[in-house]
This record gives structure tokens, C-alpha cells and sequence, in this order.
């Protein structure tokens, strides 16, 4: 392995606090973090997509439906209730530090992946890949769903020596491709070989912040304003616009609409309208029609009518800009007018103070607003205010801290895990987290992120949470447990203080709270408090094998009973 690929592995491994001896198992999440990466684009966990067993000839594997990395069938059913529609990626990844192109061994992943998709598979299978398989196999029984095509299959090979055409290796590329696109089962079968210098700028573009030329010709600059750095109004021609909000292979960059208080809604009436106009061709009339979008971005350079526009976000225009995306191809489009504001400012009270005001076209409902609300801006603070070993770091906004090398990547809680730990731990509904975050939010309603909450108590969930996964990271707790870790935030409240939890707005959450974080404080302690938790378990009746019962509310209200029983 060369000297910067190897420096590479070792920053991402070092800055992810991952327990990893072997360099091939290094080389492989580092390859898995990084490919996925491209084709997702929030932050997620590396275990959900690196098998780590030693499956045959594939080493990652990521769902991803509706732009959504699944973990689980629950999210899929929750995507279908909410998109009316699946659209499906496979990616495979098989990632080797030999510095060959190894025809025999790209073979090999070519069968293994398509023995993946077979009803009764020829290879055995570890614990994590029938898991995959699963989500793959009840996916094609919606296939219904499917309206805008089969789903698209990746395969990326990679290694740590130069990629050189090779016409024994084309050879197998190109018959493993035709065997798999012989399932029917695809639209459409990529493989991507990937050398060490590609496999280093996949990473190296995990670290970088957006950034787009666009010529923006039809505009006037707006008189000076406090706060705000430059700010313009005008029209864009969509062959410029679309740059905005596709990626090299022309797919939604999905990560410049994550400030934006609301995700693509589908076919609700003001959609329905937008998509009316384009599909009739009234292209001339669109301007008048649109209320148009907005656009702040942190910086920008100007050249003329060339605007280089960097680390920026469509704060409001979601619904638009994807209706405007699924019309691309159409004939006469390409010159057609869209209004655009552009902001650039680094103030953040501007930046929410402009998405408030200008998210008026579509009906935003009260619980569609928590990564914008008052409260998130405090607990975002509140977690800025803690001691430097117990630091961690809440992400509102999409890989706000992929840039920031000094931030631990294992330290930083998403919206999502915020949720989701909270639900488990304070609320006592671990059986919710299979299911995709949004759909948790409307079920919680008014429970969670309320303004007169304590901050400590969602910080104390999301230090529960991390303390487990780094004592599964360092192997100190049996994997087996993984399955119930929800569970295990829920029981752990019991076991440093077996009273009723206060109500999360009064002055005793923060002494309850401060006593759970005392016993959170070390690894040492953390370590003996989750043995005693994983104990309540193993005194149990459950089946700890057996995910379907950790989605069950009687599991939560038998460990609870069990546990009672047991002081």
C-alpha cells in the first residue's frame, strides 16, 4: 500500500475512534465510508454498510430507497406511506490492499453478488448479509412501487495499485454484467474499478464542502444589508440551475436541501401545479407562476456573470427543484427562467430568519419545523457548553462537521440518533427506532423537542448512546447485543437511580441527569454500568436472536416488569 493511501486509512480510522487491528479491515471500512459517501448523501454509521464477517467476496453492502439508507423493512413501509413510490440503489463493495486487478477475484464478486439476489443461495450467509438480503428480497415484492424503473446495481472493486485497461479483465467485467442484467431484476448494472489514487479522492471529497460555477447573467444586486455579505435577485436559465442541485452522475444532490424545513412532499396541490405548467410546456410562463428559490450560500466569488457559489443551501425551493429536476430531459426546457434569491452570509440567525420567511408556498405543518426551531439552536449550544471529555457535537444540519478534522466523527449525534435515543431512553419506546426518523417525529407529536425542556436531557441520551457504540467499537460488550442497544438505553436509567424520571422542564431532571452522566464518565465506568444492563437482558425470557421482538412495545413493558422485579 502506498504512503498516501495508507495515511489516508489512518486519518479516517483515527478520526472515527475505530478499534481495528488488521489493515485489510481498515482498507475496507475505509473504502466503504468512502464510497458510500458518494452515493449518500447524509452522515451514517460505517457498520451499517461494511458486513465486517468475512462474507464471500463482498465486504459492503448499502440499500439505499428514496435516498434513504435503509437499515431495516420498517423504513421502506414508511417511505412507501410517505413517497407513494420506491426508487432503488444496490451498492457492492469488495475492497482488497493488493496492488492487483485480480480478473479471478473480480469473478468472484460478480458471482457473489449475484448469488445475493438468489432465493436459494449457492454461498452461506453471515448474520449481517441475510439481513441485507432481506430488506433486497421484501424490496421486490414492492415492486409495484417501482414506477420509475428497476432498481439501479453498483459495483465498485477496489485496490491499492493503478487501474490499467486490461482486456482479460474487461472481458470479465463485461460477461458479469450480462449475467447479472440477464436477472432482470435492474435497470441498469455500473461497475466501477477503483485504483488508489481513486479511492483517495473519493475520500478526500468526503472532507470537502460543496462548490459550483454557475454563469448568472439576469440579475440585480440588492442595496446593502446587516448581516448579510452580498445578496441578488434575478432569473437563472435551468441548464445553470440544474448544476445546482445534481452531482457528476446527475443524480439530486440531495444534501443542499437539508436546511430546508421540508423534504420532497410528492404530489400535494402547489406540486401538482408546478408539474401542470411544465408538462403543458408553458416555459415562458414559469417565472410568473413560481414563487421561485432561494439560495444562501457561505461564500461566492464573482467573474464577471460567472458566480462560484461554495458551501451553499437551497433553503427554500425543495418541492420546485425536484419536479424542475424530473422535467431535465424535456425538449425546450433547458433555456427556460427560474427567479432565484441569492443570499451569502455567515450569520445563522439570517439564515433560519430566511427560511422561516420564505417557506410560505407549501402549508408547513408544526412538527416538520424541529431542525429549525429555537430549541435545536439551543441544544446545538448546550452541547457546545460541556465539559472537553465528555464533549460531543450536535449535527443540525447535514455534514456540518465533515470539514472540522479536530471533530471526532464518532462524537457527532445526528438529528436521527437524537431521536431516536431520546425516544428509547426518557420516553421508554426503544420498539420505535426501526422506523424511519421522520415517521418517529409524527408519532412522538408534543413529547419531544419541546422549548420548555432541559437540554442536559437529550445530551444525556445522545452520551448513553455514545458510551454503548464505543464500547461496541472496542469489542467490550458481546456484538450480540447490538440488536437491543435501544433497549439498553431504556433499562439504564433504572440502573443508576431506580426512581420516576421528573418532568424534562423542572430542576430535578438536571440532578437525575448529572447522576446517570457521572456514571457515563469514563470508559471504566460506562463499561461496568452497561454489563449491569445486558444483565436485565440475560436474566430475561427474550430471545435476544430475535429482532422482530425488540419491535414490540410488550418487549419494552416485559424488561421494565422484569427489571422492577428484580430490585
Amino acid at each position: 500500500m502506498d504512503r498516501i493511501t495508507e495515511s489516508l486509512v489512518d486519518d479516517y480510522i483515527s478520526s472515527n475512534d475505530l478499534s481495528i487491528n488488521k489493515m485489510e479491515d481498515k482498507f475496507e471500512a475505509f473504502s466503504c465510508h468512502s464510497i458510500i459517501s458518494k452515493e449518500y448523501e447524509d452522515t451514517f454509521e460505517v457498520e451499517h454498510v461494511w458486513l465486517n464477517d468475512n462474507s464471500t467476496g463482498i465486504d459492503g453492502i448499502a440499500i439505499i430507497v428514496n435516498g434513504r439508507l435503509i437499515e431495516n423493512k420498517d423504513e421502506i413501509d414508511d417511505l412507501i406511506e410517505l413517497n407513494k413510490h420506491l426508487e432503488v440503489l444496490f451498492v457492492f463493495i469488495q475492497a482488497k490492499t493488493s496492488a492487483n486487478f485480480d480478473s479471478k477475484d473480480i469473478g468472484n464478486f460478480f458471482f457473489s453478488v449475484s448469488d445475493f439476489f438468489e432465493e436459494k443461495p449457492k454461498l452461506i450467509r453471515s448474520e449481517k448479509l441475510k439481513e441485507k438480503a432481506e430488506i433486497m428480497s421484501y424490496l421486490y415484492t414492492k415492486s409495484a412501487l417501482m414506477t420509475k424503473g428497476n432498481p439501479l446495481c453498483k459495483l465498485y472493486y477496489v485496490t491499492t495499485g493503478n487501474w490499467k485497461e486490461d482486456q482479460i479483465i474487461n472481458a470479465r467485467i463485461e460477461v458479469g454484467k450480462v449475467e447479472l442484467s440477464q436477472k432482470s431484476l435492474f435497470d441498469n448494472v455500473i461497475i466501477t474499478p477503483l485504483d488508489a489514487r481513486g479511492i483517495q479522492k473519493y475520500y478526500q471529497d468526503t472532507k470537502a464542502t460543496i462548490s459550483r460555477e454557475i454563469l448568472f447573467a439576469n440579475r440585480v444586486i440588492l442595496p446593502e444589508i446587516t448581516g448579510v455579505e452580498q445578496a441578488y435577485v434575478g432569473t437563472l436559465e435551468f441548464n445553470q440551475f440544474v448544476k445546482l442541485i445534481t452531482d457528476e452522475e446527475e443524480k439530486v444532490l440531495n444534501s443542499v436541501f437539508y436546511d430546508n424545513i421540508r423534504a420532497f412532499q410528492g404530489e400535494n396541490s402547489v406540486n401538482k401545479k408546478i408539474t401542470e405548467t411544465l408538462r403543458n410546456k408553458k416555459f415562458d410562463k414559469f417565472p410568473i407562476f413560481n414563487n421561485g428559490i432561494t439560495i444562501v450560500a457561505k461564500s461566492l466569488q464573482v467573474a464577471g456573470n460567472k458566480f462560484t457559489l461554495n458551501d451553499y443551501s437551497i433553503v427554500n425551493g425543495c418541492q420546485t427543484s425536484h419536479i424542475l429536476y424530473n422535467f431535465r430531459l424535456d425538449d425546450g426546457i433547458s433555456k427556460m427562467s427560474i427567479p432565484i434569491r441569492l443570499i451569502v452570509t455567515n450569520n445563522e440567525e439570517i439564515r433560519n430568519d430566511i427560511i422561516r420567511a420564505t417557506n410560505n408556498q407549501t402549508q408547513v405543518k408544526p412538527e416538520e419545523l424541529e431542525a429549525l426551531s429555537d430549541f435545536q439552536k439551543k441544544l446545538e449550544l448546550f452541547y457546545f457548553t460541556t465539559q472537553e471529555d465528555l464533549k460531543l457535537f450536535y449535527e443540525r444540519r447535514s455534514k456540518q462537521f465533515n470539514s472540522n478534522s479536530s471533530v471526532i466523527k464518532t462524537r457527532i449525534i445526528t438529528i436521527p440518533i437524537q431521536i431516536k435515543s431520546f425516544a428509547a431512553m426518557f420516553l421508554e419506546e426503544p420498539h420505535l427506532v426501526s422506523r424511519f426518523y421522520g415517521k418517529i417525529i409524527n408519532y412522538l407529536g408534543q413529547k419531544i423537542f419541546l422549548q420548555d425542556d432541559k437540554p442536559i436531557v437529550y445530551y444525556t441520551a445522545a452520551l448513553a448512546y455514545f458510551r454503548l457504540d464505543q464500547l461496541f467499537r472496542y469489542h467490550n460488550l458481546d456484538p450480540k447485543f447490538k440488536k437491543a442497544r435501544y433497549h439498553l438505553l431504556m433499562i439504564l436509567p433504572y440502573m443508576v437511580k431506580n426512581i420516576s424520571k421528573p418532568h424534562f422542564n423542572s430542576d430535578k431532571i438536571e440532578d437525575y441527569c448529572n447522576n446517570i452522566i457521572e456514571e457515563l464518565s469514563t470508559t471504566e465506568k460506562s463499561m461496568i454500568l452497561f454489563e449491569k444492563v445486558t444483565k436485565v437482558i440475560e436474566y430475561s425470557a427474550i430471545n435476544i436472536d430475535n429482532r422482530e421482538l425488540f419491535k414490540l412495545q410488550s418487549t419494552n413493558e416485559s424488561l421494565l416488569k422484569m427489571f422492577k422485579k428484580k430490585e
